[in-house]
């Protein structure tokens, strides 16, 4: 429903079974031609430096998955190149290669096949080596066809899955273009495939992708909710209620920060036609619409600029939640202050900030997230002029720095502690 506080956004690296990770070759590119040769495999080459970041993103939380290891070491030799290293200048000039991280699928006669430049999702990195060996067709090559049978649904469909994986692998003028592109399939999909043929796994997926936020007169979403049962029968349904709870929420955060009282009505519908997609869900001693209008009240109140009104109902709904509270909720509050006024709070706001992070820092939390709301306690401390609970919220949060286990990002928030110390 709710947008995680950019204060506590970092990314969560996933670490595969060391036993089925992509198996990198150990010695030079050459050797690791010959050896392609002897095994009849194709090359993958990364070519990396050791100060590049994404580089080593990509190594470990994409080369580490069992699925890419599961897929590569049967079918390549792997092996990875320094770019930097006199002995592979000429190998990096030969492959053309101009910015990091450049992946280079090359056959085992030392012709290229297909490149990857810049960080991947693990599953469009196991699509490019299909394309590479022939065994699945690259997006563009699907569109051309496409554009010759416009009437093959199953192509249709195929783009529309594919083209969330595609997308980002483009840049600049071809982002663009391509994006209009794709825009322009979901509506012709629909109207073609019509809602009703579409209570399948698939199709459900694409609704998701495509259609991800609701309005007052919605076909989809109350196609959707109408025919919950059907749906359910086909997809979790967790992730079914997911999908229209996220729908309905957003809606109704979008009436309440624009002033329309309309956010009542549609509140309505979730003891009424949305009742099955949110049972289920518990919110402490709160019933489901008391937690849910509690919430978009909180919202309507602030985007008026009533604090009073707003701190009431957040109270309410962290007192009904009780023992179930989770650190989000308090963060989620907090953002919502921070952009309802631009990052400028006012001296109550302040205040009641500190009691809200000083109860999750209560909760159970990794370092990341602690040495991050240590941070921010330590900025409303400075803006109600505490400077000294400030410095030793500070100096907390260096010391709780030290578990962050990402070495690039346990140096960035020492350095951003470093600074805020340096301007009390």
């Amino acid at each position: 429903m709710r947008k995680i506080f950019y204060m506590l956004a970092f990314l969560i690296g996933t670490l595969g079974n060391l036993s089925a990770q992509m198996v990198l070759f150990q010695g030079s590119f050459d050797d690791a031609l010959k050896k392609a040769k002897e095994e009849k495999k194709d090359l993958f080459v990364d070519f990396y430096a050791d100060w590049c970041g994404p580089c080593k993103m990509m190594a470990s939380q994409v080369f580490s998955l069992p699925e890419v290891g599961e897929y590569f070491n049967v079918r390549f030799v792997c092996v990875q190149v320094n770019v930097e290293a006199k002995e592979n200048v000429a190998v990096s000039k030969k492959y053309n290669v101009k910015v990091l991280p450049t992946m280079v699928f090359i056959s085992r006669e030392g012709k290229e096949l297909q490149r990857i430049e810049g960080v991947m999702q693990p599953e469009a990195f196991i699509k490019e080596a299909k394309v590479a060996l022939g065994e699945e067709l690259s997006f563009v090559q699907l569109y051309e066809k496409f554009k010759k049978k416009k009437k093959d649904m199953e192509l249709h469909q195929q783009l529309l899955l594919e083209a969330p994986l595609f997308l980002p692998t483009q840049q600049g003028y071809e982002q663009q273009k391509w994006t209009t592109r794709i825009e322009s399939l979901f509506p012709d999909y629909l109207k073609s495939k019509k809602l009703e043929n579409m209570i399948n796994e698939k199709d459900f997926q694409i609704l998701t992708l495509y259609h991800q936020q609701a309005s007052k007169e919605d076909e989809v979403f109350d196609f959707v909710a109408a025919n919950y049962d059907k749906f359910t029968q086909v997809v979790k349904k967790e992730e079914v209620s997911g999908y229209l709870m996220s729908l309905n929420n957003s809606y109704i955060i979008q009436l309440c920060k624009k002033g329309d009282l309309g956010y009542k009505d549609r509140l309505d519908r979730v003891n009424k036609d949305l009742k099955p997609v949110y049972a289920g869900f518990a919110f402490g001693n709160l019933s489901v619409l008391d937690a849910v209008t509690l919430l978009a009240d909180a919202t309507y109140y602030l985007y008026r600029h009533d604090e009073a009104k707003f701190f009431e109902s957040m109270d309410k709904y962290f007192a009904g939640k009780g023992n179930e509270i989770e650190v989000s909720d308090y963060t989620q509050a907090l953002e919502d202050m921070y952009t309802a006024y631009n990052g400028q709070l006012s001296k109550a706001a302040n205040l009641k900030s500190i009691v809200w992070i000083s109860k999750a820092l209560e909760k159970e939390m990794d370092a990341s997230t602690h040495t991050r709301l240590l941070i921010m306690l330590a900025q409303c401390f400075r803006d109600t002029d505490n400077g000294e609970k400030a410095k030793q919220c500070l100096n907390q949060a260096f010391v709780t720095s030290a578990g962050i286990e990402d070495p690039m990002e346990k140096e960035h928030i020492q350095g951003i502690i470093k600074q805020n110390l340096q301007g009390l």
